[in-house]
């Protein structure tokens, strides 16, 4: 999951302060899949800000308590955020990759978003029939041990395959509810 996209896809939505980022991080229970620190988090939102892909929009201070920076997105953070969904898919690793960027699908191309997937699922059951094809070959001279493992494998990939499938429907609005 890519915290740059998390932070731009929030403050597509609207101006937040980086402790608002943390609070829906964890409310949409993505924490466990983006391991987060203060550090970090504030580290990401300075690069972002360098880069001139979020602005400060207020700054605040309370008495006894250190300031507080409120952040909205620019016009390049916009194309940026745009750019980095369609990246996502398009170096697809496993789902878990494209947690972030699913949240924000609304900022993309649903027709550029549906051939990137579709070109994930390819490359996926690729994957899956060249390692049939090899465990054929091998599955005689193996413990059961093995083939357990091998079966955890190949049922991943399935899961994997089949909600690509259901993202791919959505995308194209052919799904609506589960």
């Amino acid at each position: 999951m890519s915290l740059r996209v998390f932070i731009l896809g929030n403050l597509c939505e609207g101006n937040h302060h980086p402790y608002d980022i943390k609070k829906m991080l964890k409310s949409d229970n993505l924490e466990d899949v983006q391991k987060l620190n203060d550090g970090r988090l504030y580290y990401n939102f300075e690069v972002l800000l360098k880069q001139g892909y979020i602005e400060k929009i207020e700054v605040t201070r309370e008495e006894n308590r250190p300031e507080k920076t409120t952040y909205g997105i620019t016009d390049a953070g916009r194309k940026v955020l745009e750019e980095e969904i369609y990246a996502a898919f398009k170096n697809f690793k496993d789902v878990k990759s494209l947690y972030s960027s699913t949240v924000f699908l609304k900022h993309a191309d649903p027709v550029k978003l549906a051939f990137l997937i579709e070109e994930a699922i390819q490359k996926l059951q690729a994957a899956k029939k060249r390692i049939v094809e090899d465990w054929n070959l091998l599955k005689h001279r193996t413990p059961i041990n093995v083939h357990l493992i091998q079966e955890h494998s190949l049922s991943y990939m399935e899961l994997e395959i089949s909600w690509l499938k259901k993202l791919l429907a959505y995308v194209r609005g052919e799904l609506t509810e589960l």
